[in-house]
């Protein structure tokens, strides 16, 4: 009977783990260790250090970059152990789905919102809507990076210009005043970085119509597509050497005011605040791109978010760095402080450490950020479409082509 009793009690005792309200990431073995892969330099700078006291935790980190996918499947075929958590490009979320890699994590955002009410509310929405696939949530796309247009203040005055820029072709005809008054500067128009990202900007926003991620370039709007980039090129209002594969030209011809009118990310405006004799105000300013709206035109942004890996033993726990993350201070230091894309996080748009750094970041920019209607198309093959649009922007603005837009695109179109 004595025994019984005993047993009964450390039965009991064991039952009795505590109010159930928060989850309990302690067990009797020591602390739980998950890993998390990031794919960029965003890890908090007290790397995670308050997350394991509060929860009894180690947490792993590493920056895999873009081989995130392929070095799961490496491992994953070795027998080797996977992360917990990882961080990839929305776009690539159905591959992940496709090849097992990562699980629904709609219980744990439930638990998010139960047990963290009040960072739960910060997150803006559309992260959990458009991490939402068949039904459940895979995907938190808590990052969002968006383009913006940066142009000279007096570049654009000596011109006559104003920097209201309802459709692309406003930008043509910028160009080409810009041109007039400006004649030897080497580019009036260009853009940063090396990526797909800005030529499915460009499709967006000139309404060209997409089935699934694949854009149908022979459409109305994508031959006005066609014909504007070869119309930049034929009238030398962009420099090849901008528009392959050298991100930094651009960027630096606007840094030293030899480029009038720029394209770039709302992260890439760090560096020219620094930029002495080319003050934000007086030396250069921001508006949105421009949209074709009559034509179906949206604006449109470059999510990337965290998953719950397949094979993860610990769901709960790995989706306590996600809460962590999206906590506002933390939000706030990865986007001002550690060059992440902007966190989808309603703190951040109103804090002062963004007005304060980042006055670039209007108002308006905000509001357009803040309600885009589309992001970059998510699917098994975004990247391999990319490739081929790739290929087509270098035809038509760096080796040049006499072919009509209407060749161009059938010859493109049967390739995508």
């Amino acid at each position: 009977m004595v025994a019984l009793l005993a047993a009964l009690v450390l039965i009991l005792a064991a039952c009795d783990g505590g109010d159930g309200d928060e989850t309990d990431t302690a067990d009797e073995g020591g602390p739980v260790e998950v890993t998390v892969w990031f794919n960029g330099e965003t890890v908090p700078s007290d790397e995670f250090a308050p997350l394991e006291e509060e929860h009894n935790l180690v947490v792993n980190f590493d920056v895999r970059g873009d081989e995130i996918f392929n070095d799961m499947l490496r491992l994953r075929d070795a027998g080797e152990q996977l992360p917990d958590l990882v961080e990839i490009d929305s776009n690539l979320v159905p591959a992940f789905m496709e090849a097992q890699l990562i699980q629904p994590m709609t219980e744990q955002v439930e638990q998010f919102e139960e047990e963290d009410p009040e960072v739960y509310e910060t997150v803006i929405p559309k992260v959990w809507e458009d991490g939402t696939y068949d039904g459940e949530i895979y995907h938190a796309p808590v990052k969002n990076l968006y383009d913006a247009i940066y142009y000279n203040v007096a570049l654009l005055e000596e011109a006559g210009v104003e920097p209201q820029f309802d459709t692309w072709i406003d930008v043509l005809e910028a160009g080409r005043q810009l041109q007039e008054t400006h004649p030897d500067l080497p580019a009036y128009f260009g853009t940063g970085g090396t990526s797909h990202d800005r030529i499915f900007h460009w499709l967006h926003n000139f309404g060209v119509p997409f089935d699934g991620n694949v854009p149908d370039v022979t459409s109305e709007q994508g031959l006005a597509f066609i014909d504007w980039l070869q119309t930049m090129h034929d009238e030398e209002i962009v420099d090849p050497e901008f528009m392959i594969g050298q991100q930094d030209e651009s960027l630096g011809a606007f840094a030293r005011g030899d480029l009038p009118i720029l394209m770039e990310g709302l992260n890439g405006g760090v560096a020219f605040m620094d930029i002495q004799g080319f003050e934000y105000g007086s030396g250069w300013l921001t508006v949105p791109m421009p949209v074709h709206e009559e034509d179906g035109g949206q604006h449109m942004g470059v999510p990337r978010g965290l998953s719950l890996s397949a094979e993860t033993e610990n769901p709960d726990e790995a989706a306590l760095i996600l809460r962590y993350l999206m906590e506002p201070e933390i939000a706030e230091e990865r986007y001002l402080e550690l060059d992440a894309a902007p966190i989808l996080s309603e703190p951040l748009f109103e804090s002062e450490g963004l007005a304060e750094t980042q006055p670039y970041f209007t108002d308006e920019l905000k509001e357009v950020f803040l309600n885009l209607e589309a992001q970059l198309p998510p699917g098994t093959n975004t990247n391999a479409v990319g490739e081929v649009l790739v290929a087509l922007l270098e035809e038509l603005t760096v080796t040049g082509t006499d072919d009509s837009p209407e060749v161009v695109a059938d010859r493109y179109q049967a390739e995508l």
